[in-house]
């Protein structure tokens, strides 16, 4: 059910899109050197691992400090409205986490009742092709109905960031949300005499643990509304070793 999504060459759609101005691509992958912070068992302890511990908290800063000069650079860049600190692109940062958790929740609902009108809407063209194609491949008479349980605890924000397109006013800011919620996903079919059964293992409980990437892209400086790219993971130590090759190539 999860809207999951590979991590696939950040900069893909980025180096084209000046060359498909027509198009103006939804879906340019994730942002490169997009950092999250590792949980759980998957964060090194210090104890056990201290320069593997060490490393994540230096990428930890070090994301920070770049992701809040990357928006800075962005702000800057749009025009100025009525005054140097009235700019085209605002940088709410408040209403980031429940424009993810609505749309979350919208998204899972229109899947659910095969609303293809509205996932179109609310979902990045790699996401939503997937969502479609999934709907298409629903038996015939088929019902799905999706419930949010219970969140387990508060969204968090746990990346936000822009870049700016080749293109004069092209821009994107991408943000990560942590949403830990309780859902229940039931499908029923057509059984004898036409009368809907519920399919055996469907409809339980189950916790789940999601980031959810959400997206604005910005065309002729004129803002978007935010749309879901799809779900991704936290960051690897491998992740961070790629990434540290790639700056010295």
């Amino acid at each position: 059910m999860q809207a999951q999504r590979p991590r696939q060459a950040p900069d893909r759609s980025m180096r084209v899109v000046s060359k498909e101005m027509q198009k103006y691509p939804s879906d340019v992958g994730l942002l490169e050197y997009t950092f999250i912070t590792p949980t759980g068992s998957n964060a090194p302890r210090l104890f056990d691992s201290p320069s593997s511990f060490a490393k994540i908290r230096w990428e930890h800063v070090k994301s920070r400090v770049r992701d809040r000069v990357s928006l800075l650079v962005l702000w800057l860049a749009s025009p100025a409205k009525k005054g140097f600190f009235k700019r085209t692109i605002k940088l709410s940062r408040s209403n980031v986490t429940p424009t993810a958790v609505a749309l979350h929740r919208q998204m899972y609902t229109s899947f659910a009742e095969g609303d293809v009108s509205t996932l179109r809407k609310i979902c990045a063209d790699g996401i939503f092709d997937s969502f479609r194609s999934r709907i298409g491949n629903r038996q015939r008479g088929e019902k799905v109905v999706w419930e949010l349980v219970k969140y387990n605890k508060g969204p968090r924000l746990v990346s936000h960031r822009g870049a700016r397109f080749p293109i004069e006013g092209g821009a994107i800011r991408q943000a990560v949300v942590r949403i830990s919620s309780t859902q229940r996903l039931t499908r029923w079919i057509k059984g004898k005499g036409g009368i809907l059964e519920q399919v055996p293992g469907s409809g339980k409980e189950k916790t789940v643990e999601e980031y959810v990437v959400v997206q604005r892209t910005t065309e002729r400086w004129k803002e978007g509304d935010w749309q879901v790219w799809g779900t991704t993971s936290e960051t690897t130590l491998e992740e961070i070793t790629e990434w540290e090759r790639k700056k010295l190539e």
